[in-house]
């Protein structure tokens, strides 16, 4: 099973869970047209545009009426926050296909002990 990458994040006294699922990959595509489209906007555009999906998607997901736009978030976190969160590397990460482990249950076997 594929569990969804996730990020915690506080805003304004309420934590959330960032994380790139399809309805905020859809957003995105709404908004830019292509994913090329928002790699081709300043890093800062593109990953306010998805931190605003991405606590969209969850206060929906929570049942809560808060939704956030760039603009807003750009007057209430810091270009340093926004690095930190990494949401651009978190995006290619959801459009990686998963890698399986390498596991002797899945016929991989280990490496022999050279003895030295």
């Amino acid at each position: 099973m594929i569990r969804l990458e996730e990020k915690p994040f506080e805003l304004e006294g309420k934590r959330y869970l960032l994380r790139c699922n399809m309805a905020v990959l859809e957003t995105i595509e709404e908004q830019y047209g292509t994913l090329d489209e928002l790699m081709a906007a300043s890093v800062r555009d593109g990953s306010l545009s998805l931190l605003a999906a991405m606590l969209n998607d969850y206060a929906d997901d929570q049942g809560w009426e808060e939704r956030w736009t760039p603009a807003q978030l750009k007057r209430r976190i810091s270009h340093a926050m926004l690095m930190e969160l990494d949401l651009v590397s978190m995006l290619f990460r959801s459009l990686s296909p998963a890698r399986k482990e390498n596991t002797p249950e899945a016929g991989s076997a280990e490496p022999a002990d050279s003895g030295n």
